[in-house]
């Protein structure tokens, strides 16, 4: 199916559908940070939850690339109309890819650090709370995004963003806080000195040239109050940030900003939406982030978003607005 057909189909299909019987795929990353200290039992734990909703579930329980493999084998079977995942926001854009391009449901169990689209959805945090959420949930449509070819959910950066990532790959950490503190040095080497991104930014009815040290395309401006993700998940357009200042100290200043849920009226960073947007570059080569990994991309960079493209089994009713304060 075309971008173009998935538009459509997604447009001309309610949101709320019941789940009603699931045939699902349960797979389990065992290294994400909620179950690396866990039992093989933690996961029937989990499929349990599931079939006591009524629903038929296969338990794959998989570390690393396995766990991959198994998200990609499982999307790719016929005998599974679901696919649910525990894993970090890795596993989820893999996931979500593979949802898309085969038509199938996504379930999110939030397993990793910041789990940003699982909290755009409303999904509990706590692995069992959202595996009883889920078991009950409804069908729903949201959108999702492309950079040359490249799904994602939540964005696509460049400048600051990946080079912290980078630096953060350097240092050792063996826990989640250990990973929040990895960040915090590597922000700070990175801002030893700041990155520059020089592009045109070409929207629909705009073009904006740039001289930045960092630039984010979201999918879904980002809301305020929380950790970086959207607010509406339906909200069929992207977000584009870009800050105004290089120097260091506004920079910081930024990135708290982007932590804590501080970008309206923001004095230091500029922000316009739109379906897409394409990003050229005087180089033959650019690192970003995707949904938090790192990858070399080719400019011009051609971003945008399939408007509720991806089928995903979301909190029903009441429930999200309940948990999206997380």
């Amino acid at each position: 199916m075309t971008g173009t057909e998935k538009d459509s189909a997604a447009a001309s299909e309610k949101l709320g559908r019941s789940s009603g019987s699931m045939r699902l795929a349960l797979v389990l990353n065992s290294d994400s940070g909620t179950l690396r200290t866990c039992e093989p039992s933690a996961g029937e734990e989990i499929a349990d939850i599931f079939r006591q909703a009524g629903h038929d579930v296969t338990l794959h329980w998989k570390a690393g690339k396995e766990a991959i493999a198994a998200i990609e084998a499982a999307f790719a079977d016929a005998a599974y109309d679901t696919v649910i995942i525990g894993g970090g926001d890795g596993s989820v854009s893999f996931a979500a890819s593979q949802a898309y391009q085969n038509g199938k449901v996504l379930g999110i169990l939030p397993l990793g650090t910041m789990n940003l689209f699982a909290r755009a959805l409303g999904v509990p945090l706590d692995m069992h709370e959202a595996a009883k959420v889920l078991a009950a949930g409804e069908v729903s449509r949201v959108d999702i995004a492309e950079v040359n070819g490249r799904l994602f959910v939540h964005h696509v950066t460049l400048g600051l963003h990946p080079k912290m990532i980078r630096l953060r790959q350097e240092l050792d950490y063996g826990s989640r806080f250990g990973k929040l503190m990895a960040s915090a040095k590597a922000l700070r080497l990175a801002l030893r000195r700041p990155p520059i991104i020089r592009a045109r930014l070409s929207l629909a009815d705009e073009e904006i040239d740039v001289e930045t040290a960092a630039l984010v395309v979201s999918n879904g401006p980002l809301g305020d109050g929380h950790l970086p993700y959207a607010d509406d998940p339906c909200a069929e357009t992207l977000g584009i940030y870009f800050a105004t200042s290089r120097k260091w100290t506004d920079l910081l200043e930024l990135a708290a900003a982007f932590a804590l849920g501080r970008m309206s009226d923001n004095p230091i960073l500029s922000m316009r939406r739109s379906q897409a947007v394409t990003i050229s570059m005087q180089r033959a080569e650019a690192r970003a982030s995707v949904d938090g990994e790192v990858v070399t991309l080719r400019p011009p960079l051609k971003i945008r978003q399939y408007p509720r493209g991806l089928t995903v089994l979301a909190p029903a009713g009441d429930v999200a607005k309940d948990v999206s304060a997380q």
